[in-house]
């Protein structure tokens, strides 16, 4: 649990920043018409590819020189293991979390992205970098952590797909779409 609630923090924390950091651009994008809650969009973007790039990237130690690679290509063999309640709870569940934001985000920033397929595929390459990248980076590559990662992300673009279909004929939902 400690795990998730630091990813839950740094979110808060990066969030705030990101937000501080947008406010001068928010206002010139306002000038030129784009409005402020389609921009919400834009930073939850941000906000959620940071996030993920922070936490898988940066939040370890990373050692090119690293005598050992690990790497796991066998799907889900936690399953069975006397801790494998709590390696799901620890370790797959924030995998979960942090890309439900970017199954949200895709398609709402991006008009070409609305299909199923192509929000899976982006995530699906994001993901897979992330683990090509760490297994280079002297940490452990895992084939469950891309099935937990586009999971969310899946999650994600199902929100998405609920909001657009509950929310389709209200003003505020096609603008932050920018579908008006």
């Amino acid at each position: 649990m400690h795990r998730i609630e630091a990813y839950v923090r740094l979110a808060i924390i990066f969030i705030i920043i990101i937000s501080i950091v947008y406010l001068p651009i928010l206002f010139e994008l306002k000038k030129k018409g784009k409005t402020v809650i389609r921009q919400m969009s834009y930073i939850g973007l941000i906000c959620s590819i940071f996030l993920i790039i922070f936490a898988t990237c940066l939040f370890m130690p990373i050692n090119f020189h690293s005598e050992a690679h690990i790497i796991n290509l066998k799907p889900f063999n936690w399953i069975g293991n006397t801790d494998s309640f709590d390696k799901f709870v620890v370790e797959k569940i924030p995998n979960i979390m942090l890309f439900i934001p970017l199954g949200f985000f895709i398609p709402t920033v991006f008009k070409n992205m609305r299909k199923f397929w192509k929000t899976s595929l982006v995530a699906f390459c994001i993901t897979f970098s992330i683990e090509f990248f760490q297994y280079f980076a002297g940490r452990s590559s895992d084939i469950d952590d891309i099935i937990m990662n586009l999971f969310g992300a899946i999650i994600g673009y199902a929100l998405f797909g609920l909001f657009n279909r509950c929310f389709v004929r209200t003003k505020w939902w096609n603008r932050f779409l920018c579908n008006e």
